[in-house]
């Protein structure tokens, strides 16, 4: 499976707030991408794009390459999205303002036993490559179709800022890198890292470090027991696109923290280490997972940069934006 079709799968899976202006985009986190809110959302203070708590709604935008848009716009078909959702419309082509291109899928998809109603949509231009998602769920008389439509008919581009810049806006704090370098950040909550001079690796020819924190912000995640935590760091590994996973070490460090090391098999057939870091804080939780080889073996440089990552407090969240 090419790198950009595996995002398309995680971001199908997922899922303080400044009042918009009518007829004027939002673009959360000063990111490249934006829209003009439907309804009652706000900008999201932990991922990029908007929600509505009241109503479980969200939007999510996540930004790739330019180069994304050509590999991830021919799997929006009902067949190959049928495993995610149920496409209940016919797969739309459009073309948005400023000579935008887009695809839109539309649909139902059940998580935890709600129905939403979801749409897809994958747009580019010149520069970027955006996937916005959006979610509501089936039972909410709010967001007609009409109008969450029109919403993403007014998806917007701007220059991009600075990729240190948009480090500085995400929700964790990263004290030491270990020496990886920084290649993008992921939706506002989430970046990755790597040692070497491809941005884009597939083939385990570099390692790769990707750090993604929870969406929101759940009181009960700071109540987890030990036991708990550790089922949540494996389910969170194990979720992984690898096939043959084994856990080799599970181990609760005295400061909660759950670090996992295992192997498994990625889509080319490689066998490849996986480690991963879970901390825990302020109702929310942060993991660093890393992908070597045997031969690679950045073990301990992983959790050099997992254990120097931390959860923002809201208040920082809030004047980073």
């Amino acid at each position: 499976m090419r790198p950009y079709r595996k995002l398309i799968v995680a971001w199908l899976c997922l899922f303080f707030a400044f009042p918009a202006l009518a007829g004027e985009p939002v673009f959360p986190g000063g990111g490249a991408v934006g829209l003009e809110p439907p309804g009652a959302m706000t900008a999201a203070d932990s991922f990029a794009g908007f929600r509505d708590s009241a109503e479980g709604a969200s939007i999510l935008i996540a930004e790739f390459p330019v180069e994304a848009y050509a590999e991830i716009a021919p799997q929006f078909t009902a067949e190959t999205l049928a495993a995610r959702m149920k496409v209940t419309k016919p797969v739309e082509k459009l073309t948005l303002t400023g000579d935008v291109e887009a695809v839109l899928a539309t649909g139902l998809q059940t998580q935890a036993g709600i129905e939403y109603r979801k749409w897809v949509m994958i747009a580019r231009n010149s520069d970027s490559t955006a996937m916005v998602t959006v979610q509501i769920p089936s039972a909410s008389k709010a967001y007609p179709d009409a109008e969450v439509e029109a919403a993403l008919q007014s998806v917007r581009f701007q220059p991009r800022g600075s990729l240190e810049d948009e480090i500085a806006r995400l929700p964790f704090a990263i004290g030491d890198r270990a020496d990886f370098r920084a290649v993008r950040t992921l939706a506002g909550s989430g970046m990755i890292l790597t040692d070497g001079p491809k941005d884009v690796v597939a083939d385990g020819s570099q390692p790769i470090v990707i750090i993604a924190s929870s969406l929101g912000n759940n009181p009960a995640i700071s109540a987890l027991s030990e036991e708990q935590r550790e089922q949540l760091a494996l389910k969170a590994i194990q979720g992984l696109n690898f096939t043959d996973f084994r856990a080799e070490t599970t181990e609760v460090e005295e400061d909660g923290d759950v670090v996992i090391s295992g192997s498994g098999t990625n889509s080319g057939g490689q066998q490849m280490m996986l480690r991963q870091i879970m901390r825990f804080g302020g109702g929310g939780h942060v993991r660093t997972v890393c992908i070597f080889t045997t031969e690679q073996n950045i073990a301990a440089r992983c959790d050099q940069v997992g254990q120097a990552v931390s959860l923002k407090a809201s208040a920082e969240r809030v004047s980073a934006d």
